[in-house]
């Protein structure tokens, strides 16, 4: 059979277009039951995340001190949780492998699913830094909640910068027989600390 023939057999079995159906999505924006803190935190923990809840950075700093080696590298994008290096300092991003923690602030979370927003705005730098650092300690303000992935978009579109990433816990695959493998291609720890 030749390849003309194939393609106008399919051809002739395609069916008649039908028009998109209109989405509703503006009833989504004001659901009822929507997701909020305790769905949030629910699903981090779920996901592989731990989640710590302060009022203040200076919170965020002792508990880093506490959990965090004190001969780990540390990389931060925030004044108030100074890294133990200058990204500024580093052109090549190879030399970022080894990175035990990245401290880096959160746009804003989304209830339902866990993710928060990673703005290029704040990554500094270098943008491989979610990926490669051992250990995730995102900093997200209470107000910056948003209960689905419809009201995300909405602020995604208002903010305007060329790129950004929802990043939801540790890295994660389960491609293998189902097993559940954390840290497999990225950081195999997350820790959101949520400021209230």
């Amino acid at each position: 059979m030749s390849r003309s023939t194939i393609l106008t057999a399919i051809r002739q079995a395609q069916g008649t277009p039908v028009p998109m159906p209109e989405a509703a999505v503006a009833a989504l924006h004001d659901l009822p039951n929507a997701a909020g803190m305790p769905e949030f935190i629910a699903t981090l923990d779920l996901i592989g995340a731990r989640v710590i809840r302060g009022r203040s950075l200076a919170e965020a700093a002792t508990w880093l001190r506490e959990n965090v080696p004190a001969t780990a590298s540390l990389a931060s994008t925030i004044p108030e949780l100074p890294g133990t290096m200058d990204l500024t300092a580093i052109s090549d991003p190879h030399a970022l492998d080894g990175i035990h923690t990245a401290i880096l602030p959160a746009r804003f979370g989304v209830c339902e699913n866990g993710a928060v927003w990673l703005d290029e705005t704040e990554l500094g730098p270098h943008r491989v830094l979610p990926f490669i650092a051992e250990h995730l300690f995102i900093v997200l303000r209470a107000s910056d909640l948003v209960p689905t992935l419809h009201q995300a978009y909405d602020r995604i579109a208002k903010i305007g910068t060329g790129f950004g990433l929802f990043l939801a816990g540790p890295s994660k695959t389960a491609d293998i027989e189902q097993c559940l493998v954390i840290g497999a291609h990225g950081a195999r720890g997350a820790t959101v600390f949520i400021l209230d």
